[in-house]
């Protein structure tokens, strides 16, 4: 007896402890299911379109029965009963469209302030990109070597401009000319221009000075030879 009340109270001690170990620790979990992946914004606006275009059928239904109910009058009792039903289950059905409109409102709005979120990030990092390119490329740029480049550009642009003042001076390849003897050769071409329009020739042009000058003093020559023997005095007989 006394062997069987010390296996009882080892017992009774293990359950306890059992029960103090489960009370603490639990019991094993089994393994989740995996989550189901959330609906996006457009889903749940597709959704809920969904959602108030069945509204709007029970809504027109609801109608279309309010208006036969009213239109039988006092021939059927229960006609205004049914028709006061078909109200209000038609303002509910109105209310419960409104609040979808709002949701799917809220909803659209939340997509479109995420897009422009997406579109701000994209935004920075081509701009954080294209800062980073442009400091490599302002590395491979030394000032010094700009400088240098400017005024290697200026002493050029200084050396084509003395060639072309070098080039543009009188080459002196006909030394010997005296300006009075152009001068006097001019004034005698212009004589014979002058004797040219008095004796009614042609003045020549640019084409015709070649053939036109020679014979143009053979005929001036013609007509002063007269005119010398006219002007001379005639000898005493």
């Amino acid at each position: 007896q006394a062997t069987f009340c010390a296996l009882s109270a080892a017992q009774s001690c293990s359950a306890r402890r059992w029960v103090a170990m489960w009370r603490l620790f639990g019991t094993a979990k089994e393994p989740g299911k995996p989550k189901a992946a959330a609906p996006s914004l457009q889903e749940a606006s597709a959704k809920i379109d969904l959602q108030v275009q069945s509204l709007e059928a029970k809504i027109n239904k609801a109608d279309g029965e309010i208006k036969a109910l009213v239109a039988q009058g006092t021939s059927n009792p229960s006609a205004k009963q049914r028709a006061m039903q078909a109200m209000k289950r038609k303002k509910m059905y109105e209310q419960q469209r409104d609040q979808l409109l709002q949701t799917q409102f809220n909803v659209e709005n939340l997509a479109f302030q995420q897009e422009q979120a997406e579109i701000t990030v994209t935004a920075v990092e081509a701009m954080k990109a294209g800062t980073d390119a442009l400091k490599k490329q302002h590395q491979t740029v030394n000032m010094e070597s700009v400088d240098q480049l400017a005024d290697d550009m200026a002493e050029i642009s200084d050396e084509m401009q003395a060639i072309n003042e070098a080039l543009a001076q009188s080459s002196g390849i006909t030394p010997g000319l005296d300006q009075s003897e152009l001068d006097a050769e001019y004034a005698k071409m212009e004589e014979e221009m002058a004797a040219m329009k008095l004796a009614g020739i042609a003045a020549p042009t640019a084409e015709t000075a070649e053939t036109a000058l020679p014979a143009a003093s053979q005929a001036l020559a013609g007509v002063a030879a007269p005119a010398a023997a006219e002007a001379m005095p005639s000898a005493p007989a």
